[in-house]
């Protein structure tokens, strides 16, 4: 806990980083997404970009699945990315956006599941 010097009139006595860390991951990632979609310079580019996310998104899914009580926090952080991703998308439609991360996640998923892709814990 990062401690703040307030007076006792203060209402808030601390900043609790690590207490709300999806709420902070979730604006993090809202600017990061706005500014990966901002630089992408065509709807084909924004299109494999948010797929390739949308596949990290289901890789970070299916290993969270075996924790249930930590599987809400990495929703919100994933949707602050897709929100902000597509705020910041000049070229492509948001709902061929959002279908592609869902689908890429979905894929992703599923081919961990399967046993397709393997992944060494470090």
């Amino acid at each position: 806990m990062i401690k703040l010097k307030t007076s006792k009139k203060a209402a808030v006595h601390a900043l609790d980083l690590f207490g709300h860390w999806p709420e902070y991951l979730f604006f993090v990632l809202l600017v990061i997404g706005f500014v990966i979609s901002i630089s992408a310079r065509s709807a084909f580019i924004s299109y494999v970009v948010i797929f390739l996310c949308g596949m990290m998104a289901g890789r970070l899914i299916y290993y969270r699945h075996e924790k249930p009580h930590l599987r809400f926090p990495y929703y919100l952080i994933l949707a602050g990315f897709i929100i902000g991703y597509t705020l910041g998308t000049r070229y492509g439609n948001w709902i061929i956006l959002i279908t592609l991360f869902l689908a890429g996640g979905f894929v992703s998923y599923y081919l961990h599941e399967r046993g397709f892709i393997r992944d060494i814990p470090y």
